[in-house]
């Protein structure tokens, strides 16, 4: 069986498309772990697969998109909340209502009817495409009978290589059980993520790389987006399973996807307190995250 399973999710015009490349973490990391004798098959994904017979590129598709992620984002809060701090959440809620209109006045503002290159048409187009990839190299991993999937997007860079390996080989060598998945990217901190109270060191595991990280186990599934996470390939099906029966409209960006489909799986057992994981601070940064930044 193949231990590891790396799927890299780029584009030709991306402005990390370099990451992809030979130099890039993906290829790195598969051709350190190889020398390290972790069986690893690596797939970069470069294909925009939307099609203009998939959705028309209009404004009330973009619209929709909007008001989609909005809500999304409102039932996820109240998801993850088993305590209430008031303040905290009223600095999400405004963050959250700030970014929502800073959006619509860039995406639906500048609609001319059948503009299709308008930003709105371009930013569901990306996500779609970004969706499709990641989706894609999925069902690659399980295809390929890999016990352990890396999904990471071409943003994706570790500053210290040996140690990322070390303590990836580390979560590797759980027993099966727990960890479904392991948050590896470090994009957001828990407290902006709103996930703090979830959150309790790991028992009888550490991350074994060189640097000092916490491996904490959260008592609901999280995300901290989808720039790099580590699954069992088995939890892999059955996110696809959940996923497959998602309609493409509207659209929303794939780790709230995603968090749609952890969520129906924790109501329904199938996730349980402490099959997520997350590596703080984590061992692959985020370089759009930190660009923004």
């Amino acid at each position: 069986m193949t231990a590891l399973f790396i799927g890299v999710v780029s584009h030709p015009a991306s402005r990390f498309a370099a990451s992809a490349g030979p130099k890039g973490l993906g290829r790195t990391l598969a051709d350190g772990l190889k020398r390290q004798g972790v069986d690893t098959v690596l797939e970069i994904n470069l294909k925009n697969a939307f099609e203009p017979s998939m959705l028309a590129l209009d404004g009330p598709a973009v619209a929709r998109s909007l008001h989609a992620q909005l809500r999304v984002e409102r039932h996820w809060q109240a998801f993850l909340r088993d305590r209430i701090d008031f303040s905290q959440m009223m600095r999400a809620s405004l963050a959250r209502a700030q970014r929502r209109l800073r959006e619509w006045i860039r995406y639906l503002r500048p609609w001319h009817g059948k503009h299709r290159d308008s930003p709105g048409a371009r930013r569901i187009r990306r996500l779609i495409n970004i969706e499709l990839s990641h989706f894609a190299l999925m069902r690659a991993a399980v295809e390929s009978g890999s016990e352990w999937t890396l999904i990471i997007e071409d943003d994706a860079a570790a500053q210290d290589l040996d140690d990322c390996m070390a303590g990836l080989i580390g979560l590797m060598s759980q027993g099966p059980g727990q960890p479904a998945y392991v948050n590896v990217s470090a994009s957001f901190s828990a407290e902006d993520l709103n996930i703090s109270h979830l959150l309790s060191p790991v028992e009888d595991a550490e991350w074994e790389g060189t640097e000092s990280r916490q491996l904490l186990a959260s008592s609901k599934p999280v995300t901290n987006t989808v720039c790099a996470i580590l699954y069992r390939t088995s939890f892999v099906e059955e996110l696809l399973a959940v996923t497959d029966t998602f309609p493409l409209d509207p659209v929303i960006p794939i780790d709230w996807k995603l968090n749609i489909a952890l969520e129906f799986l924790f109501t329904q057992g199938t996730l349980k307190s402490g099959d997520c994981w997350t590596v703080v601070p984590a061992p692959i940064d985020q370089l759009s995250m930190i660009a923004q930044r």
